[in-house]
């Protein structure tokens, strides 16, 4: 255990901690009081001796100048000695009132000497033999110690409660607490230990406490990440350390430039501690962001959802924007362009209220987002009044101009999915027939009515389709209808001799192609029951098809299968490795599709004021004049619809792996 948490009186050199545990609580009721006078316990009440005054009125049990000695030979770091002689106590006196205090002083040295399994065992012996005597709080706390000290964290955790909830004094339960803020402290559970220590404080003096706000201030400040951070504030929203949690979280992300956050998180703390000594400091903050803001040349915007359930997909877009404006000081020059963001997840009067104020002070040239398509439904009119472009990343609308024409999106629409499939299917791989079988929900009807279109819109043939309730793990029926349509119309059957002199039915498929628009867990059941039931066709996929949990949960059955995406994280695209370094070395992970639509979004924008670019409507007008427009998968260009016509990736299972086909 790092010495943070094993008290110091175990640890060489060894000033001062768990020996006040122990040898304080040992002062103040077994031994001797400033060296004037004796408390003794027992049945026998023996009457307080002066020595000052060299007066006596009762006899000194013979044990204690020894548990004397042994004490102060435990303070020298004389373990072995102290050991020899509380073995000699125990051995002359076994049935003296001061076993218990043998075996507690037994169980300090053996700490001591580093053997926490030699001081459990007295601390156990002391706890079986005197489970009412005056040392059992005591006892816990340092056998709570011994645990930790060998590492079993959740039975020092629970010997530690017991001391806290069975222990008559406070002074027991304050050490108690504390201990347990430090073993959770190591366990990397800081909220827990905070809630500890701030218990403590209730058992402390003015100095204690002190003395633990400043340990808490001490893990806020410099032990925790941002999530623990977070939690910390939202824990406590009106009272320490809920201010300091603030104070960290304004600092972290104004050094790292994440404005909007310092900005939020400001506002958050002027409001909850409007009178806090460092109110002052974050006015100065949020001043300074603003008077920033002012001197850039452009200003873009971004609506977000960076608050609620979305927040993952925001802050994957965000990073996306500030990538590709990082990559734009660093290679087009552009070294004045501001960024303003706003939270979409508010009253919708709000939101557009917050927008139009934004629009009319900051002026910004271009915005990207929404990312919902309600929201860029709601917000289509103030684009319009504005004139400003809005670029959705993700929103899946098919046709985003019909509400306006300064609406843009970068998502891969399922018209763009659907479309490319049936191309790649019936021209490259020259199928005709095709079922469907696919989940029983939006995102699966959705694309089977549009890949049906697609594929009849050029010349093939829908034999079957058949949907399943997102919960189910039983394909068979379905699989089972599939075949029956389809040896009612193209598939056949053929009859041959086993070796046994048996009659086998094999299925035949009259269909080229099965597509599965279904998540991982889903594909990866239905592609082994599949070949369960003989039906062995090349199989199709949507973009839900690309994540690793898929190669992970299925077998060999889905093997040579293909699927299509926006974004390939393992493209051999130059364009695409340089964005995934890049993004990796500034987030240390890697980027979704929802990051590289926006990052395609931002990039435009840039593009457009690299070539001249300074209105909203100059933006709009590039947007839909340029044919070659710059996508990570290369030259681009709006459609009629309003999305982004570029490259689609064609990727394939192979060798148990993702290939990019194309």
């Amino acid at each position: 255990m790092p010495e943070s948490v094993v008290p110091s009186f175990l640890t060489k050199p060894r000033p001062a901690f768990l020996l006040l545990v122990l040898l304080t609580f040992l002062l103040l009721t077994i031994l001797p009081l400033h060296g004037s006078h004796w408390l003794w316990k027992g049945p026998f009440a023996f009457a307080a001796v002066a020595t000052t005054e060299g007066t006596t009125s009762g006899p000194v049990p013979p044990a204690l100048p020894a548990l004397q000695r042994a004490k102060t030979l435990i303070e020298s770091q004389k373990e072995d000695a102290a050991i020899e002689l509380l073995n000699q106590v125990l051995a002359s006196y076994p049935g003296s009132d001061f076993v218990d205090d043998a075996y507690l002083l037994l169980a300090g040295a053996m700490l001591g000497k580093h053997q926490p399994e030699e001081a459990v065992s007295y601390l156990t012996q002391l706890l079986n033999e005197f489970p009412t005597s005056d040392l059992a709080g005591r006892a816990r706390l340092l056998l709570g110690t011994a645990y930790g000290e060998m590492n079993q964290m959740d039975t020092a955790l629970a010997v530690l409660a017991e001391a806290r909830s069975y222990a008559p004094d406070p002074n027991t339960k304050r050490e108690a607490v504390k201990l347990i803020g430090e073993l959770l402290t190591k366990k990397g559970d800081f909220l827990k230990a905070i809630q500890n220590w701030l218990e403590e404080i209730s058992y402390s003096s003015p100095g204690q406490q002190a003395e633990v706000r400043e340990r808490i201030n001490s893990l806020v400040l410099a032990r925790m990440d941002k999530k623990a951070l977070l939690e910390v504030r939202d824990t406590y929203p009106s009272r320490f350390p809920g201010d300091l949690a603030l104070i960290r979280l304004i600092e972290a992300y104004t050094a790292h430039g994440e404005e909007f956050q310092a900005e939020r998180n400001i506002r958050l703390f002027l409001t909850r501690f409007p009178n806090h000594e460092y109110a002052q400091t974050a006015w100065d903050i949020l001043r300074s962001f603003k008077a920033r803001l002012k001197t850039s040349q452009y200003v873009l915007g971004a609506i977000l959802p960076l608050s609620g359930q979305l927040t993952a997909f925001g802050n994957d877009s965000l990073n996306g924007i500030r990538l590709a404006l990082e990559k734009g000081r660093d290679t087009l020059g552009l070294n004045n362009i501001g960024l303003v963001i706003k939270d979409s997840v508010a009253d919708k009067a709000v939101l557009r209220a917050e927008l139009s104020g934004m629009i009319e002070e900051d002026r910004p040239l271009a915005v990207i987002g929404p990312l919902l398509s309600r929201d860029l439904q709601m917000l289509a009119g103030l684009a319009e009044r504005s004139e400003t472009p809005f670029i959705t990343p993700s929103a899946t609308l098919p046709d985003v101009r019909r509400l306006g024409s300064f609406l843009f999106s970068t998502a891969f629409t399922l018209p763009q999915q659907t479309s490319r499939l049936a191309d790649y299917a019936m021209g490259t791989l020259g199928y005709r027939r095709f079922c469907i079988l696919y989940p029983d929900n939006s995102y699966g009807r959705e694309l089977t009515r549009r890949f049906t279109q697609a594929i009849h819109l050029r010349g093939g043939e829908i034999i079957a389709a058949e949907s399943y309730k997102e919960r189910d793990t039983d394909f068979g029926p379905q699989i089972q209808r599939l075949k029956a349509e389809d040896l009612g119309r193209y598939g056949t059957s053929e009859r041959t001799k086993t070796s046994k002199g048996t009659e086998q039915v094999t299925y035949i498929p009259g269909f080229d192609a099965l597509f599965l628009p279904g998540s991982s867990t889903q594909i990866a059941l239905i592609a082994a029951q599949l070949a369960f039931y003989d039906v062995k066709v090349p199989l199709l996929g949507s973009n839900a098809w690309n994540s690793p949990k898929l190669l992970r949960l299925a077998d060999r059955s889905i093997e040579g299968s293909v699927f299509l995406d926006g974004f390939f994280l393992d493209s051999p695209d130059p364009a695409v490795r340089e964005f995934v370094d890049r993004y990796r070395r500034r987030y240390q992970t890697s980027p979704s599709l929802f990051a590289a639509q926006a990052y395609d979004a931002t990039w435009l924008v840039l593009d457009a004021i690299r070539k001249g670019a300074t209105s909203g409507r100059e933006v709009r007008d590039q947007l839909l004049q340029i044919q070659d427009l710059p996508s990570l998968g290369g030259p681009a260009a709006f459609g009629p619809a309003g999305a982004l016509n570029r490259k689609i990736f064609v990727i394939q299972v192979k060798d148990g792996k993702f290939v990019q086909l194309n």
